[in-house]
């Protein structure tokens, strides 16, 4: 690869640089479209130079013939010729994205709403973990368009392995989003497949357990006399709103002329109106005038400070009112010597192979081995809560008290009546937290009657598929009770219900307007009008 100067017959220089490649063996020349400029060596040889203007043109005509060489060397495939498209339609060249790069690139990116440090916090850890396998795993892949479907297959299994299923969702479906977002127009996604799959139906899912009516009264009388919990409470039953919602509703959104709450919510930002009840009218008419633009401004600020606090504080309330009913004794612990080969059956069957596993056989063989938790601590270098987590997760796998400490203690009790284990060692699901409020409130309102449209509504649900497949969970009898009373009499076997006369005469009405009332439906209505 060379540049030329060409002279015409008459010996007179040619005005445009030309350059000399070989590609698949052939010899090329190309006019470069460069101008030669300035006064060139007189012998016209460029192994001398000519004047500065002369070397200037040089460079520019160099510059040429190597992004001239570059395109040809891939000129022809699909990639090049997509590039030329987008280049022709934009005005920008392509540009490939590194895989080194995505914690800088998501970092960077233009957001309407600026996010929190700790949201970029968790990004980068989500990217970077990543970054890291792709470098042991294919070291030879730079940009993102290298990535293989095979090697977002090998990922997912390898993080599946030593994280929790959300977890594990949540940085599939940020990896998705990063690539849809970085990859060049017509590059196939890797991690598109992987998200939005379902084992089967809701398999995967645990969903809160709602409060009964008796129950949430129960709960509501324990909370009473806690100034601080009480009306949060009472707010999260009467409005089904999440937790942060609650805990940031402010005064401008209390419409007291309507008697009506106007929220924009902070999850989805769907604007809802929720009726006021009487008894959180109440908290909010004790509470007004407070001077904060919060409604509980101590909840806005413990949310901010310290949420899990909040989680924490309702959790021992469910434990006072629930501990009694649904936690039986804790048996005496066995010694842990006869769970060994359980314990071990147990991890091999229900923990996928990999990190998680590895450890928490390590843990388990320390314990049999009458290490304490703190000494395996010490010689494992593994956090406490994490040796302390893989023993109670064990314990629930083999379904046999080992634990070498048994007294009881709040935490335990949290565990067992707010949490559901989960197969496959997975860990513990909440399922009687803040959230099982909003639960309740769909299940309660819609077992009540209350159309499904109107629920979507006061939650801001995108979809009535979302609010019936994840919030209305009745229990047995209440699922029995709500739909024979529903349905009509010749198919639950019951009496027919008579409606109320204004209900009535207003329904007759409407069939005679429509011209659909017949001759004994008429006549009702004549007697109802007499009666009236």
């Amino acid at each position: 690869m060379g540049l030329m100067l060409k002279q015409q017959r008459n010996g007179i220089l040619r005005p445009q640089w030309y350059g000399v490649y070989t590609v698949a063996g052939a010899r090329k020349v190309l006019n470069l479209d460069v101008p030669v400029q300035g006064t060139p060596p007189e012998s016209l040889s460029l192994r001398k130079t000519g004047d500065r203007d002369f070397e200037r043109s040089r460079e520019k005509a160099e510059e040429a013939l190597a992004r001239y060489v570059a395109e040809a060397s891939h000129k022809g495939r699909s990639e090049h010729l997509t590039e030329r498209l987008i280049e022709s339609k934009t005005g920008r060249a392509v540009d490939y994205a590194r895989i080194g790069d995505l914690p800088s690139l998501w970092r960077n990116l233009g957001r309407e709403t600026p996010a929190s440090e700790d949201y970029l916090k968790g990004s980068d850890a989500v990217f970077n973990r990543f970054v890291a396998f792709m470098r042991t795993r294919n070291p030879a892949a730079v940009h993102l368009y290298e990535i293989s479907p095979k090697d977002a297959a090998a990922y997912v299994t390898a993080i599946q392995s030593a994280l929790a299923r959300k977890t594990v969702r949540d940085a599939v479906k940020m990896l998705n989003k990063a690539l849809a977002r970085f990859l060049p127009v017509g590059a196939v996604n890797p991690f598109a497949s992987f998200v939005g799959r379902r084992a089967s139906g809701e398999s995967e899912t645990v969903h809160r357990k709602p409060f009964t009516p008796d129950e949430l009264q129960a709960l509501l009388n324990a909370a009473r006399d806690d100034e601080f919990m009480y009306p949060l409470i009472m707010a999260a039953a009467c409005t089904g709103m999440r937790r942060g919602d609650v805990c940031n509703l402010c005064w401008s959104a209390v419409d007291w002329k309507e008697g009506m709450l106007k929220v924009k919510t902070s999850k989805t930002e769907a604007e809802v109106e929720i009726p006021i009840f009487r008894p959180l009218l109440a908290v909010l008419k004790k509470r007004k005038g407070n001077g904060s633009k919060y409604v509980f401004p101590d909840a806005a600020r413990m949310l901010a400070q310290s949420p899990d606090s909040l989680t924490w504080r309702f959790k021992k309330l469910v434990v006072a009112v629930f501990s009694g009913r649904e936690s039986p004794a804790l048996p005496a612990a066995i010694p842990v010597a006869e769970v060994k080969p359980a314990g071990e059956s147990a991890i091999t069957a229900k923990v996928s192979p990999g990190e998680r596993r590895d450890r928490m056989l390590a843990v388990f063989r320390r314990y049999c081995a009458k290490e304490s938790v703190r000494q395996i601590t010490k010689a494992t270098g593994y956090a406490k809560a994490t040796v302390s987590g893989d023993l109670h997760a064990i314990q629930d796998l083999i379904g046999k008290p080992f634990l070498r400490v048994q007294c009881p203690s709040i935490k335990a009790a949290v565990r067992r009546v707010t949490q559901t284990t989960r197969e496959h060692g997975q860990r513990a699901a909440s399922v009687r937290d803040w959230h099982a409020l909003r639960s309740t409130f769909v299940t309660l309102a819609l077992a009540a009657g209350v159309p499904v449209e109107l629920v979507r509504r006061v939650t801001g649900h995108a979809t009535v598929e979302i609010v019936l497949k994840h919030y209305f969970r009745p229990g047995r009898a209440e699922f029995k009770a709500a739909l024979t009373g529903a349905m009509p009499a010749v198919l639950t076997g019951g009496k027919p219900k008579r409606l109320k006369p204004a209900d009535e005469l207003a329904a007759l009405s409407g069939k005679l307007a429509v011209g659909k009332a017949t001759d004994e439906d008429k006549a009702r209505l004549r007697k109802l009008a007499a009666a009236v």
